[in-house]
């Protein structure tokens, strides 16, 4: 573990991702970085300093949003929900130095998710051990939670007591995940100020929209952040507890091809798994994937079309709000 007071006396450690193996600035103006004072760190304490426009350019967007829309405050308890894909992982590092901006604590959990017989996140997968290795580079507590509740089952057996509503096994996952993240961090905290961190990114906030419209759904957005209460769904038997919680989506404004082009410039090792779950916008055919599909196509001729649908949905939201 680098020694911060050492660090200090070449930059600010504020805007920086500090790893085991590895240095990343978040920001080169704010952490009063020069070419000449990173060589210096790099021959003082033997690891690389990495400087990627792109990191730097997501690592400054986040950091606009996280403000304007208050996500995190002083000495929060911040649980990342982390799959170890580009997204969770990305935000994992972005999160990092809030441990010394804002006195953050941070824990990292990884659920193991029975996929009809399919376990991506299983603590013997290859892509999971990096994920544990990454966590102890950061210095970020890590911990995988089994979850054998066949997900695929639990959402047929939703759609066959629904009227007329088909839920796909996405939706028992996510309340799977959520049931553990959410159970983890009362029992690990047990106090107020605790957050269940998401790696939603912009194109999940688009897509959810247009496929809201195109499922004849009432219109949402993901928000940044929101407090939901406490709740029981009923699997006809297998009664799954959602505790009230406070979630937060700090990459809402960021796009997965700036994240992936960032990650892959930094070097940063993440788990392409949306390749392995069948019902993946990789390999579904669902309504989410059509609606990305709508979206990308439209993006050719339009490149800030994901900004204008979640515009148009927010200001609506705002404008009935006030009528």
């Amino acid at each position: 573990m680098i020694d911060l007071r050492e660090l200090k006396k070449y930059c600010n450690p504020s805007y920086l991702i500090i790893r085991n193996d590895k240095i990343i600035v978040s920001n080169k103006g704010l952490a009063r970085l020069s070419k000449d004072k990173m060589k210096e760190i790099e021959a003082e304490f033997g690891i690389p300093v990495i400087y990627s426009r792109v990191f730097e350019e997501i690592s400054e967007r986040m950091g606009r949003f996280v403000s304007k829309n208050n996500i995190i405050s002083p000495k929060d308890k911040v649980v990342v929900g982390l799959s170890g894909g580009k997204d969770s992982l990305a935000l994992l590092h972005l999160l990092e130095p809030y441990k010394r901006k804002y006195g953050v604590e941070i824990h990292a959990i990884t659920v193991d998710l029975n996929i009809d017989g399919i376990r991506p996140w299983n603590e013997t997968n290859k892509n999971v051990k990096m994920i544990s290795k990454t966590c102890e580079n950061l210095n970020i507590p890590h911990k995988i939670i089994p979850y054998d509740e066949n997900v695929v089952e639990m959402s047929k057996i939703l759609s066959k007591n629904s009227k007329g509503i088909d839920y796909s096994p996405c939706f028992s996952c996510s309340i799977s995940r959520r049931h553990i993240l959410t159970n983890y961090a009362k029992e690990t905290f047990n106090c107020e100020n605790v957050k269940i961190a998401l790696g939603h990114t912009l194109e999940d906030n688009s897509d959810t929209i247009i496929a809201n419209i195109l499922k004849g759904n009432i219109i949402k957005a993901l928000e940044p952040i929101k407090n939901f209460d406490e709740t029981k769904i009923d699997f006809d038997g297998l009664k799954v507890s959602l505790k009230n919680c406070c979630m937060i989506r700090p990459l809402l404004n960021i796009s997965e091809e700036k994240i992936k082009k960032a990650l892959n410039e930094c070097n940063i090792e993440y788990y392409k798994d949306k390749d392995e779950c069948p019902y993946s916008r990789v390999n579904g055919d669902g309504i989410r994937k059509k609606s990305h599909e709508v979206l990308k196509n439209l993006e050719k001729d339009v490149p800030n079309i994901r900004e204008m649908v979640i515009s148009s949905i927010v200001n609506s939201i705002e404008h009935y709000k006030r009528n």
